[in-house]
C-alpha cells in the first residue's frame, strides 16, 4: 500500500462521515476500511471528502479496478457482469449510505467522471 500525504487525515474523515460503516457492506470492522478515492488520487488537493467513499478493502479494490460503481444519479451499486455469479451480486442495484451532512455526500460529478473513465476502458 502506497504511502501517500494526507491519507491519514483523509481517512479519519471518511470514518467519521460514514459514521465508522462502510459506505456498501454497511461493515463496522474499523480495520478493513479505507479511504477510497473517487477520481484517483493526484495529491493532497483530491483527498477532499466529496472525492471519498469509505469501502471495506475488498470493495475498494473491486472499486479501484472498476469492477463495482455508484451511479451519479442514484448513489445505487453497479457491479460488473463479471461479478454477477458472485456473493458481490448482493450489493447491485443497493443505494449506498451516505454521511449525514449532504455537503460530505459523494460528488456526482466524481461519480460521473469515474462511470465514464470505467466506460471507455471497457
Amino acid at each position: 500500500i502506497a504511502a501517500r500525504r494526507g491519507q491519514k487525515s483523509f481517512r479519519d474523515r471518511l470514518l467519521a462521515a460514514y459514521d465508522y460503516k462502510c459506505a456498501n457492506s454497511r461493515t463496522d470492522v474499523v480495520a478493513v476500511l479505507e479511504a477510497a478515492h473517487i477520481v484517483p488520487y493526484q495529491g493532497e488537493e483530491t483527498n477532499h471528502i466529496t472525492n471519498g467513499l469509505l469501502l471495506r478493502t475488498d470493495l475498494h479494490t473491486l472499486f479501484d479496478l472498476s469492477l463495482i460503481n455508484i451511479d451519479p444519479d442514484s448513489y445505487r451499486v453497479h457491479v460488473s457482469a463479471a461479478l454477477l455469479a458472485s456473493p458481490y451480486k448482493a450489493y447491485h442495484g443497493a443505494k449506498i449510505i451516505l454521511p449525514k451532512s449532504q455537503q460530505q455526500w459523494p460528488s456526482k460529478k466524481a461519480l460521473q467522471f469515474r462511470v465514464q473513465e470505467t466506460s471507455q476502458s471497457l
